[in-house]
C-alpha cells in the first residue's frame, strides 16, 4: 500500500515549505508601503493644533472630590510650509481639584492620541493649571512626559495650553467647552 500524500511528509518538504514561507513573508515586508515604516523621530520640538470638546461635571455639594471631566478632539501638525503631514483623533479625561482644598487630590490629566498613520500616544500628567480671566475665558497649561509604551513621542515630554470657553450648561449641571490651543512634543 502506498502512502497518501497529505499524510506522508518528509522533514526536508517540511523545511523547504518553512523556509518558502519565511521568503514571502520577509519580501511582503520589503515591498510594504513606506508609510508603514518607522518613520525617524524629529530631533525637534513638534507643534501641534488642537481642538476639543469636553464636559465637566462638578462634585456634588459638600461631597468630597473634585471636578471631573472628559473630552474629544482633533490634533493636527503641520510642517514649515503650512501643510499637514500628521493628523490624530484625542480622548482626555481626569479630575481637577477644589481649588485650596486640603483633601489631597491632585490634578489629573489622562491622553490617548490615535494618530492617522496607525502610531498611538497615550500620556498621564499631574502639572494641571488653570485660570480663568474677567472675560470668562479660561487658560489651561498642562506638562508631562508621554508614557514609554507610546509608538509615537514615546518618553517625550509635552506642553498643552488651551483657551477653554464654555459653550453651555445641561439640567444635570455638567458644563460643556470648547476648547482650542497647542500640543508640543519635546524629544
Amino acid at each position: 500500500m502506498r502512502p497518501s500524500p497529505t499524510k506522508a511528509r518528509t522533514p526536508r518538504r517540511l523545511s523547504v515549505a518553512t523556509v518558502l514561507a519565511a521568503a514571502l513573508c520577509a519580501g511582503a515586508t520589503l515591498l510594504a508601503p513606506a508609510s508603514f515604516a518607522q518613520q525617524a523621530a524629529p530631533s525637534e520640538p513638534v507643534v501641534c493644533e488642537s481642538t476639543a470638546q469636553d464636559t465637566l461635571k462638578l462634585p456634588d455639594i459638600g461631597a468630597p472630590g473634585g471636578t471631573t471631566y472628559e473630552g474629544t478632539g482633533t490634533v493636527t501638525c503641520k510642517d514649515d510650509q503650512g501643510k499637514i503631514y500628521l493628523e490624530g483623533t484625542s480622548t482626555f479625561s481626569g479630575t481637577i481639584p477644589v481649588p485650596n482644598a486640603a483633601d489631597g487630590i491632585t490634578p489629573v490629566y489622562r491622553a490617548r492620541v490615535d494618530w492617522n498613520d496607525g502610531t498611538v500616544t497615550t500620556g498621564t500628567f499631574t502639572d494641571f493649571r488653570e485660570k480663568t480671566g474677567s472675560d470668562g475665558i479660561t487658560q489651561v497649561t498642562i506638562n508631562g512626559v508621554n508614557d514609554a509604551s507610546s509608538t509615537r513621542f514615546a518618553s517625550w515630554s509635552t506642553s498643552i495650553a488651551a483657551q477653554s470657553l464654555r459653550a453651555s450648561v445641561d439640567p444635570n449641571g455638567e458644563i460643556h467647552n470648547k476648547l482650542t490651543g497647542t500640543v508640543t512634543y519635546r524629544p
